[in-house]
């Protein structure tokens, strides 16, 4: 009995943390549901709209599409939370070449970029030459991760590049880098950037609160499938992530 005494006065600080910063994640989540929607309704309307230009039909096109897929996104960012929370999200792992993981992502990036109108950026991907070349991971989740970060990187990237770059360590191993010339990160949202209940008062919380919770379902997962994963930045200059993918036993 003592022990579990000890254990719950241990937690509390934790629990009331979490109590506390409750309310502004359902606060940033509702604004992270109303804010597409409203987006949708509204240029749909406009779109009803007489002598609505070609050119306004496709701008408000591209904004009903990129609400939509901000609203797609969310939703399976909940379902995907709500798994892991229970345990009950699984993994498959089986060869995952890189060629092909490679092709899949432009085809994304592609779409992306239209749908956020950057086409002006230069997107490279850099991988091994060998057609071969492999890692044994889960490849879904291992896409949705690379497909996370390389869609940050295009939201706060204006100008310049997004590189992806994968490179085979040992025949096993592997490291995958996503680095761009975007805003860049303080020191103090780095720190809180995986966090389920970021502060919203950081330098650059009402900036970095657009990513949603997508932040939180790259970290969950990297810890579910053993890659280690590492943020460095700086403003005004760029970010760069790493995720370490260790080899695993076929």
């Amino acid at each position: 009995m003592n022990n579990q005494i000890d254990l719950l006065e241990k937690v509390k600080p934790a629990l009331e943390d979490a109590n506390h910063l409750f309310p502004n994640y359902l606060s940033g989540l509702s604004h992270d549901i109303r804010t597409p929607l409203s987006a949708i309704i509204g240029f749909s309307d406009l779109l009803a709209e007489p002598r609505v230009s070609r050119t306004d039909q496709r701008s408000y096109c591209l904004m009903i599409a990129r609400s939509s897929r901000k609203l797609l996104d969310l939703m399976s960012n909940l379902i995907d939370l709500a798994k892991m929370e229970t345990g009950n999200l699984e993994l498959f792992y089986k060869n995952v070449y890189f060629k092909d993981l490679v092709d899949e992502l432009k085809i994304e990036m592609d779409e992306m970029s239209a749908l956020y109108e950057k086409n002006h950026l230069a997107i490279s991907y850099i991988a091994p030459p060998d057609a071969l070349a492999k890692v044994f991971t889960d490849k879904g989740r291992l896409f949705q991760i690379i497909k996370i970060l390389m869609e940050n990187s295009l939201r706060f990237t204006k100008l310049g590049s997004i590189d992806l770059v994968i490179k085979q360590t040992s025949p096993s191993n592997c490291t995958i880098e996503v680095n761009d010339t975007g805003c860049g990160i303080d020191k103090e949202t780095l720190r809180n950037l995986f966090e389920m209940f970021p502060p919203a008062d950081t330098p650059l919380g009402k900036k970095m609160k657009a990513r949603g919770m997508s932040l939180s379902v790259v970290k969950k997962l990297c810890d579910m499938m053993d890659i280690f994963i590492e943020v460095s930045s700086q403003i005004g200059v760029g970010t760069m992530v790493r995720l370490t993918i260790p080899g695993r036993a076929l």
